[in-house]
């Protein structure tokens, strides 16, 4: 009896989740996530417009897309707990090597090794994270909001670690922060590695089979569409917080606030998770980032600012928590692995688009107008999660 009750209570625990979530926290929150803050002293060391530093990190999504494609064809023979382990290391790899180099095509190819990473690290953890629980239903939806969640601690610590930096040394030491990061990448991984390697289950296996994507296409758009537009926000906005003239320290506080959102929105959005229909909130995340997107653009003030990160962050890794939670309610287990990459890849072609759009924009017509243009793409991706909401209930109730 103790002994069950002793593998009960590991069952219960949410700490593997959090675990797991450092590998976000990694591939997401410090590899990319990470350059919005680095953008300004990049641009400016190295010359370049809004076009060149979009374009960089629109490198980075097209790495996301390699990673995500490849992916789906190789959890036909991998694990995705193998997957996972090797991204990440992949990923801390590249961090590291961005701070080497300065030159365009290295750091274009350092970017786009990290996207690979990131993506195998993205697409296999909810996988890994659903297997863990796979016999606590209820727990397994906030569990999957946790890990994504995982960014959150990423994006806090990446302006704790970033903005110092440049402050002390000014934007010539931006090299120096990359590998600053990537020395908190190392050690933050070390967590979930030990956490996939004893992972075992069906949602764990090799995925075989074809996916049945009856009523999921409109989901599908929609996660293309907030891909497009969360990305210009988290692309752009430290740039367009220095524009306003604010302090590093301004910005470092409100880059915490996003971070500090993205953190505790499993627990903010738990009844949600567990009890709407995975569309729902689906739409709900992206009205919520649309909010936190249009409130800089209309009042530029410091405490419209830190709002708007609190509110873009509280919604922003919702998104792809929803779609966890809708391929584990409409796929066999077998196949969720699967199912999330195919989502993933999706989204990273959305995201490797929204860059150099806002950018385009930002140098013609001004920082302002690139957030109207994402916020404008989530508006739109909100109404289209609700277009399948009947056809998922259907596939829910089978």
């Amino acid at each position: 009896m103790s002994s069950n009750a002793t593998i009960i209570r590991r069952n219960l625990s949410l700490f593997p989740a959090f675990g797991l979530g450092l590998g976000v926290a990694v591939s997401v929150g410090l590899a990319r996530f990470a350059y919005a803050l680095l953008l300004p002293a990049m641009r400016e060391s190295l010359n370049w417009n809004y076009v060149a530093a979009g374009s960089l990190n629109t490198a980075n999504a097209l790495g996301y897309i390699v990673g995500a494609v490849s992916a789906y064809f190789l959890l036909r023979k991998s694990r995705p707990s193998q997957l996972f382990i090797i991204g990440l290391l992949l990923t801390i790899v590249a961090v590291l090597a961005t701070g080497l180099r300065s030159d365009l095509l290295w750091l274009t190819s350092t970017r786009l090794l990290a996207g690979i990473g990131a993506a195998w690290v993205f697409a296999c953890g909810g996988a890994l994270v659903a297997a863990r629980y796979h016999t606590h239903q209820t727990l397994r939806r906030v569990a999957t909001g946790l890990f994504f969640a995982g960014a959150g601690i990423g994006i806090a610590v990446s302006g704790l670690v970033v903005n110092p930096i440049i402050a002390a040394l000014g934007n010539p030491a931006w090299p120096t922060a990359w590998l600053a990061l990537g020395v908190v990448a190392a050690i933050a991984s070390v967590w979930p590695i030990m956490e996939a390697s004893r992972i075992a289950g069906e949602a764990n296996a090799v995925s075989r089979g074809a996916l049945d994507l009856r009523g999921l296409m409109p989901s599908m758009l929609a996660y293309f569409l907030f891909a497009c537009g969360y990305i210009v926000y988290m692309t752009f906005i430290f740039a367009w917080i220095q524009a306003q003239g604010l302090s590093w320290m301004f910005g470092t506080a409100a880059w915490f606030v996003l971070g500090s959102g993205v953190a505790v929105a499993p627990f903010i959005w738990r009844r949600a998770l567990d009890t709407w229909n995975p569309a729902v909130v689906l739409a709900a995340s992206c009205f919520v980032t649309l909010l936190g997107a249009l409130l800089p653009a209309f009042f530029a003030s410091a405490p419209s600012i830190i709002l708007s990160t609190a509110l873009f962050g509280s919604g922003m890794f919702i998104a792809p928590s929803s779609v966890a939670v809708l391929v584990h309610r409409t796929l066999e287990s077998n196949q969720w692995a699967k199912g999330i990459t195919l989502f993933t890849v999706v989204f990273s072609f959305g995201q490797a688009i929204g860059p150099i759009g806002a950018g385009w924009i930002a140098d013609s017509e001004g920082l302002t107008r690139s957030l109207y243009f994402g916020a404008a793409l989530l508006a739109v991706a909100s109404g289209l999660a609700l277009i399948g909401l009947g056809s998922i209930s259907a596939r829910m109730q089978d």
